[in-house]
Order: structure tokens, then C-alpha cells, then sequence
């Protein structure tokens, strides 16, 4: 396994600048709720670290919370980032009520997909940033019901109130992968 810088969820500084009500496309349909916006500086490096990001709350309990950057530093690893973004659902089973999950689907530095999911499997596979996560990464399965063949993806809970944890998600799956051009052994 290469050996990758340890970045720490723990040095990203993230305040709050604004919330308001807003409406969003989501899969081409309207969404009404919260925009929260926050800033971020990333404090695992030294220049080219400040970020601004959106957190999307709809108003409906079964509608997705979005987040996705609206300001990337200028590093062509990070180049169209502010169109990518996070989704966290509602988990489904009585024993995670409350919790919201999104797939670990990590960004593809290759150019080849836009993402690549990650199974179960592969946990033991990811960068050393995942670390912090360990305590929430869960198979799909055990917090929704499924009929596809996505029982073995892997997923991270979060409460509907942490969004700096979503934030920190985003920058382990996408910012960080790119950077470091992380690609999973099959």
C-alpha cells in the first residue's frame, strides 16, 4: 500500500458564515430548505488551503442534505470540484433512526469515471485519513434495506446536525484522494 501524507479531519477550521432559505435542483426537481455556508481553511497545508462550502437542508425529512464546495483554492488537482458534490440520506432501519449515511465513493484521479465506490471489502484499503471515521463506517445494508447489489457498499453515518463531519467526509473522499491521486487495489 503507497504511503500517503496523514491528513487530519481535525486540522480543518470550519465557522459558519450564513444561513438562509433557498431553493435547489435536485435531480431536476425542486428542493426548498436551509443553505448554510461555511469557511474552511485546511490546515494540512500551508498555501492554497481556504475553501467556502454549502450545506443544503431540505425541508422534507426524506429529501437529501447536499454539500459541495462554491469555492476551490486554484490546484489543477482540484479543478471542477465545485461541481461535484456529497449527498447524505435518511438511514432507514429502527436501529440508526436519526442518522443520516452517504456512500464512500471516492473521487477518480484518473479522469476515466467520476467516481469509484468503495465495498466493504476495501476498507482495509483507504488512505490513513479514514481513520478518524473508523467508529462510523457501516456496510449499506445494516442501515437500509436494499435490492440492488450495493448491500456491500461502504457508508459513513452522520447526525443531520454535524456538518462539519459531512464537510470533513468531502475532503476525505474527494479533496484529498485528488491530491494524492489515491487509487484502490479490486
Amino acid at each position: 500500500m503507497p504511503r500517503y501524507p496523514k491528513y487530519q479531519p481535525d486540522r480543518l477550521q470550519i465557522i459558519r458564515t450564513t444561513e438562509r432559505p433557498a431553493t435547489w435542483s435536485f435531480t431536476r426537481e425542486p428542493v426548498s430548505g436551509t443553505e448554510f455556508t461555511y469557511a474552511v481553511v485546511d490546515g494540512n497545508f500551508r498555501s492554497r488551503n481556504v475553501w467556502e462550502f454549502t450545506v443544503r437542508v431540505p425541508d422534507g425529512r426524506d429529501e437529501r442534505v447536499e454539500v459541495r464546495p462554491r469555492l476551490t483554492p486554484a490546484l489543477a488537482a482540484w479543478a471542477g470540484l465545485e461541481r461535484r458534490s456529497l449527498t447524505f440520506t435518511r438511514a432507514r432501519k429502527s436501529a440508526y433512526r436519526g442518522w443520516l449515511y452517504c456512500q464512500i465513493a471516492l473521487a477518480d484521479p484518473t479522469g476515466e469515471r467520476t467516481t469509484d465506490d468503495v465495498r466493504i471489502g476495501q476498507r482495509a484499503s483507504l488512505p490513513p485519513w479514514f481513520a478518524t471515521f473508523e467508529s462510523r463506517l457501516r456496510r449499506k445494508e445494516t442501515v437500509r434495506a436494499t435490492r440492488a447489489n450495493d448491500a456491500d457498499e461502504l457508508i459513513a453515518l452522520v447526525r443531520p446536525d454535524e456538518h462539519d463531519r459531512m464537510i470533513a467526509l468531502f475532503f476525505a473522499t474527494k479533496v484529498w484522494v485528488l491530491k494524492e491521486s489515491v487509487v484502490l487495489p479490486a
